[in-house]
């Protein structure tokens, strides 16, 4: 009998392990059981939400709640609009970012990244955009992971580490993938999948995760990412990303702003459209300032410089409507959110120590404002700035605008990864390369003596 039991137990621990391991869906710390992170290319948040909400425009816009943006300065700093039916500038120079920082006094960006730094889009092309704004929440004090370019800033919001990169090098070196939230996820049987427009190689930025192509099988295209959502096999946690093999609608300087614009409506509509809308948080941001002028200065996190601010939304049921919030948060508190949501052990200490964006979401109504649900927002392409109000500010049950200091580490929560390393395959390192080139410059030392006394 007490080997009919122990074998009872073996089985019901191994059906337990195999439901883990398919993602069956966990509990999770709010009514979010789907998390969706989408992240556009260079742009900073004045670039993009400068003179958001146009006060002057009408008497409604000057009713929306404004962030920190250009609108309250009193300066004598030179910018200029993007102009009517211009979608585009030329690439800021990206190699400077701590020159145009200047120590915080942010006063580098024209001497150094370029004129185009100094200047800002509005409406006329990014009126989706500002619709989400207006109609969700954004975060006004949202900053880069770090004072870097792109792939630095890529890795810290999947690792919450940069391996020591400053620019857009590499790889190597590599981060080890058990050091990732892909890991983590897989390791608490958290179902996720990564998702870019075509599948060429391994997609950037996973090209610098040594060991990846264990989770080969979670990587697919944004058709994929669409199949799963239209047949209930949507993963808890997707990145669905513009750039990867030969399509790219990130929004790239000197892309065109509005073909990237109208890829992400097309994206957040079908999440929309969706059995999955009721239970997702999608979180839009972008990477870096892209060497766009910004006028509020980075304070730093863990003895790391953060980069200049970007725009953070968060489009959900659960999203306050027209919220601001100044809660300062970098990408790595994204991860942190994940961690939280699905009680997971912070992924590492950057993560644990990087503020949460509670106070972007209503969880205290379960995602009704009277009684009512609300209901997905469908955007049009060719959708006009400002759009209607699904709920009048008046009867919101929570001001527009607030912060919140919540982080991991606060709460006593553990680390997945204690330490973070990275790894360079000998054949890959410094020392390695420069004895091959000492050997070969002697070979060809040798063969020219040959020569020489044959000749």
């Amino acid at each position: 009998m007490k080997i009919l039991t122990f074998l009872l137990l073996i089985v019901l621990l191994s059906q337990i392990l195999a439901g883990s391991q398919l993602g069956v869906e966990a509990s999770t710390a709010t009514p979010i059981k789907h998390v969706v992170i989408i992240m556009m290319e260079n742009h900073s948040f004045d670039n993009i939400f400068g003179y958001y909400p146009n006060p002057n425009a009408s008497s409604f816009t000057s009713t929306i709640e404004r962030p920190n943006d250009l609108l309250g300065m009193n300066s004598t700093v030179s910018l200029s609009a993007v102009p009517n039916g211009t979608y585009s500038t030329p690439n800021p120079v990206e190699s400077v970012y701590y020159s145009d920082w200047d120590n915080g006094k942010m006063d580098g960006f024209q001497s150094n990244s370029g004129r185009q730094a100094m200047t800002y889009f509005t409406s006329s092309q990014l009126a989706i955009e500002w619709d989400w704004a207006e109609l969700y929440s954004i975060a006004d004090n949202y900053f880069a992971g770090c004072l870097c370019e792109t792939n630095p800033n890529r890795l810290i919001s999947l690792s919450g580490y940069n391996a020591g990169l400053t620019g857009d090098q590499g790889p190597p070196p590599y981060v080890p993938v058990n050091q990732t939230i892909f890991s983590e996820l897989s390791r608490f049987g958290i179902s996720w999948g990564y998702f870019v427009p075509d599948l060429e190689g391994t997609p950037f930025p996973l090209g610098y995760f040594n060991g990846i192509s264990e989770y080969s099988s979670n990587v697919g295209t944004v058709s994929e990412f669409e199949h799963d959502l239209a047949t209930g096999s949507l993963p808890s946690v997707s990145w669905v990303m513009p750039l990867g093999g030969t399509q790219d609608f990130s929004q790239h300087p000197t892309d065109n702003v509005t073909e990237g614009e109208v890829w992400l409506n097309g994206v957040v509509n079908h999440i929309m459209e969706s059995s999955y809308w009721n239970t997702t948080a999608i979180f839009i941001t972008y990477d870096e300032g892209g060497g766009y002028y910004d006028h509020v200065p980075p304070p730093a996190l863990d003895g790391i410089q953060l980069g200049f601010r970007v725009p953070l939304f968060v489009i959900s049921p659960y999203s306050k409507e027209n919220y601001v919030s100044h809660t300062v948060m970098n990408h790595a508190s994204t991860l942190a959110f994940i961690d939280y949501n699905w009680g997971l052990p912070a992924l590492n200490r950057f993560v644990a120590d990087s503020n949460i964006p509670l106070d972007m979401f209503d969880f205290t109504s379960n995602g009704t404002v009277n009684g009512l649900v609300r209901q997905p927002e469908i955007l049009q392409n060719d959708s006009i700035y400002p759009a209607p109000l699904q709920i009048p500010f008046n009867d919101l049950p929570y001001a527009r605008s607030g912060s919140t200091s919540f982080h991991l580490s606060a709460a006593g929560a553990q680390l997945y990864v204690l330490s973070n390393s990275t790894y360079i395959p000998i054949y890959q390192s410094l020392p390695f390369v420069l004895i091959v080139a000492v050997i070969l410059l002697a070979l060809a030392y040798v063969a020219s003596k040959k020569m020489r006394k044959r000749t």
